[in-house]
Order: C-alpha cells, then structure tokens, then sequence
C-alpha cells in the first residue's frame, strides 16, 4: 500500500509531464520528470511498462532515491545540486540505469554520487550484481586488475590511476552494456582523480561465465 501511495506522490506531485492515455510500445519507455527548487535541479527517471504492477515497484523505489535528496536538500546537508538519470541497457527483459546525485557543500567542487538501477521489466524486481555474476573476495585483484574507463568510455592508462586502487572492494554498483556484459560502478577519486569523473570496469560475459562456472564449483 505504501509503495502505491509513494508512486501516487511522484506521479501527481512532481512529475511536469503526463503519458495517461498515451499507447505504450512493448517493454517499457521511460520519460523525465522534472523538479526545481532554489538551488535544486532534478531530472528524475520514469518508467512505464505494460504490467502495472511492474511499472508500480520499479517506479516506487526510484522514488525512494529522489525523495531522499530532496530530505538531504531539506536538512540543509548541502548547499546546490542536481539530480539527473541515463538509460544505460534496455531490452525485453530488463532497463538499466544510472541516476547521479550532485551534491555542493563549498568545498572547490561538489561531489557526485552515482547509482546503478537495473529491474525486471515483467516483474519489477531490482537486479543485484549476484543476479548475473557470482564473485567472491577471492576474486578483488583480478577484477581491479581488469581496465579501468573514464566518464568517456575510454581506458585510463595505469600510471593515472590512483595509488590507493588496489584499497577498493569488488563494487556491487553496475549497470548493464548489453550482449551480456556488465559495468561495475566506482566513485570519483575511487580508481582514478576527480577529473576521469565516474570510473567503471567491464565484466565481459566470458568473464562472467568463467567467475561463474569457477565460484558455483566451489
């Protein structure tokens, strides 16, 4: 009841857009909706499928993100942001994506978080990474020793990686490429300097078979 009552809110009360009555194509599309304050800019995601109940769950939780920055905007826990979203991978099945929470406390630069969202377009469910991948801490080095992309897909050469690489856990952040392949998610200032922006590493399928095939035998 809750989670209808939370969608209800992001439908009515901030949405500047309307697709009531609008034919859907099969899958899913997903629209923008917008919110601004004073010092706030939101462009949020809004998924819509043909299985309301569906639509109902993943637009709930994607609810629970905006509705928590704009409490941290209320609390005064920063000064100026935004909130924006991508779609990374959309198929049949599934929709990824990437919404970004950008937070200035007036330091030289504010500081950007980054959230991988991936659903079940039929059901509503959200995906971890263990859902496609099975990894364990054994396996840390060689997925950090994997390349690492900069915020424009391109691989950041070792000697510009941060020295503290190696310091960082098998993220559980992703989003998903397509034909199987998957981006694990790090901060800025994670794997590299502020100026790579967001980094991420690629799981290639045959990777992700081969941890796969490796941890299920353990």
């Amino acid at each position: 009841m809750r989670k209808r009552q939370l969608t209800r809110l992001l439908l009515a009360g901030l949405c500047t857009i309307s697709l009531w009555g609008v034919p859907l194509p099969a899958g899913a599309t997903v629209e923008t909706g917008t919110d601004t304050k004073i010092n706030y800019t939101m462009n949020y995601p809004l998924v819509y499928t043909q299985n309301p109940d569906a639509q109902e769950a993943i637009n709930s939780d994607i609810y629970t993100y905006i509705a928590d920055f704009r409490a941290a905007y209320e609390r005064g826990d920063f000064i100026d942001g935004s909130f924006s979203y991508e779609v990374k991978y959309e198929d049949e099945q599934v929709v990824s994506l990437v919404i970004c929470e950008y937070k200035w406390t007036g330091g030289a630069h504010g500081m950007p978080n980054y959230i991988g969202l991936n659903y079940d377009k039929a059901t509503g469910e959200k995906l971890p990474l263990s859902y496609f991948v099975r990894l364990t801490p054994a396996d840390r080095v060689q997925v950090l020793g994997f390349p690492v992309y900069n915020a424009r897909d391109e691989v950041i050469p070792d000697k510009d990686l941060s020295q503290y690489r190696w310091d960082n856990a098998i993220s559980t952040n992703y989003y998903m490429l397509g034909n199987g392949d998957l981006a694990l998610i790090y901060q800025p200032y994670d794997l590299a300097p502020y100026a790579a922006g967001v980094t991420h590493i690629k799981l290639t399928a045959k990777w992700i078979d081969y941890f796969n095939r490796r941890n299920n035998a353990e």
